[in-house]
């Protein structure tokens, strides 16, 4: 997997085994190796797919010209088949290869991101990417559930899912495509205030720097916009033509208060504001969410410290849902081909001395 290749590493020193995006993403898991383009590959992808429910692909190209994916209903009719690509599997821009720069571009977001006299930015990590794995286990869960519901109409065929990253990634633009498409209103970088909204739009809804080089995310109260001016001491915030056009008065609302928050770190800043019911909040860095300042993700165990082979004792989020009927376990993310063993032997029914054939062949 390239996620493997994907820094940072544990000690700055790259090792496949410990890119921080894979002990993240791949926990739990398990991990063999298998040649797909081989034909003797082919013959145990065959072999683990007419027991499987799922199967995801990414490029279908790299497997063995005797597995075509559209055959795979006739083959494997339990199978739900999902297919992840940059542009989908039809259409001008099927055939096109694509980096997480090029979906985020071609998805629209990069122009609402960013300052408005600067190009583009693009947002922290993988974010399309991320956003179409989403949408395909949705649809996996889907079509499991409904494979399963019908069990009469099963031998009609693997359900086959299309996940196209640039279509994720536009997805993430939400209201701003409804509104080119039905007011013909271009929503631009707009820094980090609103985009694509008119003057009468609640304004302040934007991050600010604090004192001690700290940032706060601030937002006016929708049902009391003049708590803000009470906070500040400061009418203007509260004035009628303000409270009118509160997004038109931006730069006027900014400065009032940056001149505040330079006497506040963002902890006091925040501390204050909420004592008046205004909507502020700290932003964090990665290292302060898990010092856990307040304490919130160590009272619902979000935290979890996983041991790794390898890379040691991982802090990293645990549950992203709480289920208190089925508790969140979980495993160290696995080494590269570590259960070749309990996959192509115990379960497959392969000899050791066959595994270690096909080891020698580099078939896994």
């Amino acid at each position: 997997d390239n996620l493997r290749g994907a820094g940072p590493f544990l000690g700055d020193v790259p090792n496949r085994e410990t890119s921080a995006p894979q002990l993240h993403l791949a926990t739990g898991k398990r991990s063999i190796t298998l040649d797909t383009a081989s034909a003797s590959g082919s013959s145990l992808l065959v072999r683990l797919l007419e027991t499987a429910d799922a199967f995801v692909v990414g490029d279908a190209r790299t497997l063995h010209r005797s597995l075509d994916t559209a055959s795979f209903s006739k083959r494997f009719p339990r199978l739900v088949v999902t297919q992840i690509t940059p542009f989908g599997s039809h259409g001008p821009r099927a055939s096109w290869l694509a980096t997480e720069l090029i979906t985020m571009a071609t998805s629209g977001y990069f122009m609402m991101n960013g300052d408005p006299d600067r190009e583009p930015l693009k947002p922290y990590g993988h974010q399309s990417e991320y956003q179409a794995g989403l949408h395909a286990v949705l649809g996996m869960l889907a079509a499991l559930s409904e494979r399963d519901r019908q069990r009469s109409s099963i031998e009609a065929g693997a359900v086959a899912i299309d996940v196209s990253i640039s279509e994720a990634a536009t997805f993430l633009t939400g209201g701003a495509i409804a509104r080119a498409h039905t007011f013909g209103r271009e929503s631009t970088r707009n820094g980090t205030r609103p985009v694509g909204f008119p003057p009468e739009y609640l304004y302040p809804s934007t991050i600010r720097p604090a004192a001690a080089g700290g940032f706060i995310y601030a937002h006016r109260h929708n049902r009391f916009p003049d708590l803000l001016a009470a906070l500040m001491q400061e009418p203007r915030l509260a004035a009628p033509d303000v409270l009118a056009q509160p997004l038109g008065y931006a730069d006027e609302t900014d400065a009032i208060m940056d001149r505040w928050l330079a006497s506040r770190d963002k902890w006091r800043a925040v501390e204050d504001a909420q004592d008046l019911r205004v909507p502020f909040t700290e932003v964090l860095d990665p290292r302060e969410v898990v010092d856990d300042r307040l304490g919130q993700h160590r009272a619902r165990g979000f935290f979890m410290d996983i041991e790794h082979l390898i890379a040691g004792t991982v802090t990293q989020p645990g549950a992203p849902i709480v289920m208190p009927a089925s508790p969140y376990e979980t495993k160290p993310a696995p080494l590269l081909g570590e259960h070749n063993r309990d996959v192509y032997v115990e379960q497959l029914g392969l000899t050791s001395m066959s595994l270690s054939r096909l080891a020698a062949a580099g078939v896994i």
